[in-house]
């Protein structure tokens, strides 16, 4: 063999170990780029699969890293003490509602915010996120998807305990004891009113469920259910305000740690009440007035607690007695006191004017719907409004002819 065969194969050979480290780098370039962007997707340390599949696995990441983001409160919450079988789902009767409309609502914490900013890119050429972007990012995230806001009385020892309105330990029932409150957060519409920095909504124009923060509870079948149940609340029972974890379980809410037991912190507020008899009236009479009300974070119980404004006490009169003891506001009146017109659109939150006649110089509220706040009986007087005077109540024990005044106790947040 020649030189030259030897040459030739020479370079053959060496042209063969030339294509062969070659491919053997592009090999491992793409082992070590996008291709291990797409085996970590798979692996166990990537995030949620479905998350990996949207966002890719370093964005998954940090969708799934994503804080809870809601912070919901109440401006409002009124206590009507009206409890017999004949008002019980009537029109404008309840025993608790609970509403936001002006400082109250649900707001996204700056936590989101500067969470969102720090960790994600805006579309170019966008220099700022979008609304879809957060409204993505919140509603993809562990921590908040399907938050839905409730009420209800949870024990105060153990929030995933919850005491019926019938306040006889019967069954939970979803929509009587647990009220949700506007729906699923982050359904895209309800985010539509949410996505805005700094602001809390609590009127939700487009939701499919409920457009006003509020909610309520009714306990007002009997006289003696409506004590059984403020006595809950003043011992046993706070008035919660919490987010579901899981739409098939009444019981669990959001918390920052969702392994603890007892639960003891969730996120949400907590509304505790305290009930006495009317201020200047006998001490034996009926414990139908809010007295107190103090809100805590269930996130940081040991906090400083809110004391809220619950002194307005209206007397509830009867349609019949109407005229000479609660007679309606003169137009004049309302015209020319600006006050009372202030205190009347606080009182136009939760007792609605196709429901109720109100008096604000005398502190006193007539039924509209037909229907007494008092079950009609063959004695007179039926009522005894002076609160200064023993009355009859069943649950006193006190045999005197006249019933017992029932109050609408309006707690306002200062």
């Amino acid at each position: 063999m020649n030189t030259r065969s030897y040459k030739n194969m020479g370079r053959a050979a060496a042209s063969v170990v030339a294509g062969l480290v070659l491919l053997t780098s592009f090999q491992n370039c793409g082992k070590a780029g996008f291709d291990s962007e797409l085996d970590s997707q798979s692996s166990s340390g990537c995030a949620d699969p479905v998350l990996a599949t949207k966002y890719g696995c370093n964005a998954a990441q940090k969708v799934e890293a994503t804080p809870f983001a809601f912070d919901s409160g109440f401006d409002t919450i009124s206590y009507l003490s009206c409890a017999a079988d004949t008002v019980e789902n009537a029109m404008g009767y309840f025993s608790i509602k609970a509403g936001a409309y002006s400082t109250g609502g649900v707001k996204i914490k700056s936590e989101f915010w500067d969470h969102a900013d720090a960790n994600f890119s805006p579309v170019y050429p966008a220099k700022n996120l979008s609304s879809n972007q957060y409204k993505n990012y919140l509603a993809d995230s562990p921590k908040n998807q399907k938050a839905i806001p409730t009420v209800a009385m949870r024990a105060k020892g153990d929030l995933t305990q919850i005491y019926s309105t019938e306040c006889t330990g019967s069954n939970v029932v979803y929509g009587r004891d647990i009220a949700p409150l506007v729906g699923d957060l982050t359904e895209s519409l309800v985010m539509d009113t949410l996505v805005q920095k700094g602001v809390a909504a609590n009127y939700f124009p487009f939701s499919a469920e409920s457009k006003n923060f509020e909610a309520s509870l009714s306990f007002n079948r009997s006289d003696s259910q409506a004590k059984s149940c403020r006595n809950f609340l003043m011992n046993k029972a706070t008035l919660a305000l919490t987010y579901m974890l899981d739409e098939t379980d009444n019981y669990k809410v959001r918390a920052p740690d969702q392994e603890a037991y007892p639960v003891t912190k969730a996120y949400g507020k907590a509304y505790s009440m305290t009930f006495g008899s009317y201020p200047g009236g006998l001490a034996s009479n009926p414990d139908r007035v809010v007295t107190r009300l103090i809100e805590t974070n269930l996130e940081s119980p040991g906090t400083t607690a809110k004391t809220w404004n619950c002194n307005r006490k209206y007397k509830i009169v009867r349609t019949q007695d109407a005229a000479t003891l609660c007679p309606s506001e003169t137009f004049a009146d309302l015209l020319n006191k600006p006050a009372l017109r202030v205190e009347m659109e606080v009182l136009r939150r939760q007792f609605r004017a196709d429901q109720w006649d109100v008096n604000v110089t005398l502190q006193c509220m007539v039924p509209k719907a037909g229907t007494s706040c008092y079950k009609e009986e063959a004695i007179t007087p039926l009522v005894e409004y002076d609160i200064s005077k023993q009355c009859f109540s069943s649950t006193t024990g006190v045999n005197a002819n006249a019933r017992c005044l029932h109050f609408a106790t309006i707690c306002v947040r200062d």
